[in-house]
């Protein structure tokens, strides 16, 4: 069942260019495997991101990533993502929207058994944070404040018994 490689950490760690290099090389090695990378799905949302997110725009989030996850499961054999859906808890927590925060950890144990690796992209270990006119670029605590988030939201669900896959923080 669990076929997805993720790439997981705050905006700016470089987790973009890590899922697209990866997908190449993986291709190389796994010619006859088909693979879809699926990346910057927060460029589609409608609403508001970031600091400035609503809830609304949230709940948009989590569940366009989890339909795309997935809809690709659907039709390739391997996906790369850079971002799971502890990503978006994250962000959401961090905003304040903590009831919504715990309904989406609800949801989360059932989807966590489709990721196969997840590689945590820590802020101190990958600087890659550049102005791009939809993330937030400058504010360092905020950042921080995401990760933190993360970080705490993967001890709950990345146990043996909600994710039977492999981690990585890099």
């Amino acid at each position: 069942m669990s076929r997805i490689i993720s790439f997981s950490g705050t905006h700016g760690t470089g987790k973009s260019t890590a899922a697209y290099r990866m997908a190449v090389d993986l291709k190389y090695l796994q010619p006859k495997k088909s693979v879809h990378v699926l990346c910057d799905q927060e460029a589609f949302c409608p609403y508001p991101i970031n600091k400035e997110t609503t809830e609304v725009a949230q709940q948009w989030l989590f569940g366009n990533q989890i339909k795309q996850e997935l809809t690709a499961l659907e039709r390739f054999d391997i996906v790369i993502t850079d971002r799971t859906i502890i990503d978006v808890i994250a962000y959401t927590w961090v905003a304040g929207f903590h009831d919504l925060a715990q309904g989406m950890l609800a949801y989360a144990e059932r989807h966590m058994p489709y990721y196969h690796e997840i590689y945590f992209n820590k802020i101190a270990n990958n600087q890659h944070c550049h102005p791009d006119g939809i993330r937030e670029a400058t504010d360092m605590k905020f950042r921080q404040d995401v990760e933190d988030a993360m970080l705490s939201f993967h001890q709950g669900l990345l146990n043996p018994s909600v994710f039977p896959g492999r981690v990585f923080y890099v």
